[in-house]
């Protein structure tokens, strides 16, 4: 019977990478300020096991010389600055950019065999963080209702910053969910998975940003019917893209024009678009901003934007551009957009390649799905979030995890090499 149970245990240990919990518990303690150092350590533990595996892996999986000597190159930049990431010392500075590159280069070591299995772990981390709202709600009498959410983040914990920052997380964990369910095997994974995106969108709507709302639905949905109208009819394809245009027409009516927000939807969007715009001006203001920007930090540019209030109604503290595009061209000028522009240039790219691999008509149902159709939805996600708001800054947690899921565009097939390497282990398990 012992004997049984342990070749159980050592068969999940290879199915399911262990130590890629690691993210989970840095997911969990960063919800609190006064273990958010500690997030940050597992973390970098985290990253660190994560380029030492895939260097290694790399010797006997045929990978480049070139790109394992680039995983030591960026272990040793992960180690050198471990104390500025634990510590946040640099929380606005160059570092946030540095752990955006380390989540990219992880996510590219993984092929979609290693990304199954670490997606389960970020889909099941919205679990035990709706335990820890439950238990804020019943230790200090909120009530239980999505607008105690934002309430108990902003009273209790705080560990992102501002909600929005949580609010990202939020979106992150409900997509990567949706997508584990579909390629967990087991009635357990997928269960776990289920309870992953429900909690991951209560949390959602619970910290009250409209965006994580609409674009967990639209991304998922959106790369659904692109990978199922991929080779079909022309025919099927107009109507679809019909009803997606009544579909983008009417939400929009409704929330610029009919709902009972339609004034404050109106007011707060317009506000968003004013911040974007005098970012992206900054570009314009003289002494070579137009090519290096006003640098880091927000106080130039809230002196340059300081007739735009704040969601306190505030002048000269808006704090960002509510933009992604935006925010980089104000600090970082031309030479930021460039930059920018390389990274979107690169995951676009691997989207392309990878939807140009499913040649086959899908079937509509939940059988279909692909890795193609995973890796564009979880990219959308992103990208309608930067789109809304400034994702990068302020939340190590969440640059790395930018980082990670937007190289779910460059997972590769598993390798036969690790596919008879794990059936080797199941068996003598």
């Amino acid at each position: 019977m012992r004997l049984q149970l342990s070749l159980r245990l050592q068969k999940w240990f290879i199915l399911i990478r262990p130590l890629d919990a690691l993210v989970l518990f840095s997911i969990v303690l960063q919800t609190y300020r006064s273990t958010r150092e500690l997030s940050l350590g597992l973390l970098v533990i985290w990253l660190a096991w994560r380029l030492l595996v895939a260097f290694k892996e790399g010797a006997s999986d045929g990978i480049s010389n070139g790109f394992r000597f680039n995983l030591a190159l960026f272990l040793g930049l992960l180690l050198v600055n471990t104390r500025l990431i634990v510590l946040r010392d640099d929380v606005r500075g160059p570092t946030q950019f540095l752990l955006i590159a380390l989540g990219f280069v992880v996510g590219a070591s993984l092929n979609q065999q290693s990304w199954r299995r670490l997606m389960f772990w970020l889909g099941v981390s919205a679990i035990p963080l709706g335990f820890l709202f439950l238990n804020e709600a019943i230790t200090f009498n909120f009530a239980l209702t999505f607008g105690s959410i934002e309430q108990i983040y902003n009273t209790t914990m705080r560990g992102h910053g501002g909600i929005n920052r949580f609010a990202t997380l939020s979106l992150i964990l409900t997509v990567s969910a949706w997508y584990s369910f579909f390629f967990s095997r087991g009635n357990i994974a997928r269960g776990l998975a289920s309870l992953g995106v429900i909690t991951g969108y209560i949390l959602c709507i619970g910290s009250g940003s409209r965006l994580s709302v609409a674009a967990a639905p639209l991304s998922i949905f959106i790369a659904w019917s692109v990978l199922r109208i991929k080779a079909r009819s022309k025919k099927l394809q107009s109507i679809v893209i019909g009803l997606y245009a009544i579909l983008f027409s009417g939400l929009g009516l409704w929330w610029f024009l009919l709902s009972p927000s339609s004034a404050i939807n109106r007011a707060a969007d317009y506000y968003r678009l004013e911040a974007a715009r005098c970012w992206l001006s900054i570009l314009f203001s003289g002494t070579n901003r137009f090519i290096y920007g006003v640098g880091y930090g927000a106080d130039k540019a809230n002196e340059i934007c300081h007739h735009i209030p704040d969601f306190r109604g505030e002048l000269g503290t808006i704090g960002h551009a509510h933009n992604t595009f935006a925010q980089m061209a104000g600090q970082h000028g031309i030479l930021g957009i460039i930059a920018l522009v390389i990274f979107v240039s690169l995951v676009f790219v691997g989207l392309r390649n990878q939807l140009s691999k499913v040649q086959e008509v899908l079937p509509l149902g939940p059988e279909g799905m692909t890795w193609a159709e995973a890796a564009l939805g979880i990219n959308l996600a992103l990208a309608f979030t930067s789109f809304t708001t400034t994702i990068f800054i302020y939340s190590h947690l969440n640059q790395v995890l930018i980082g990670l899921l937007a190289a779910t565009s460059l997972a590769s097939p598993p390798s036969t090499i690790e596919e008879h390497r794990d059936a080797k282990a199941i068996d003598r398990a």
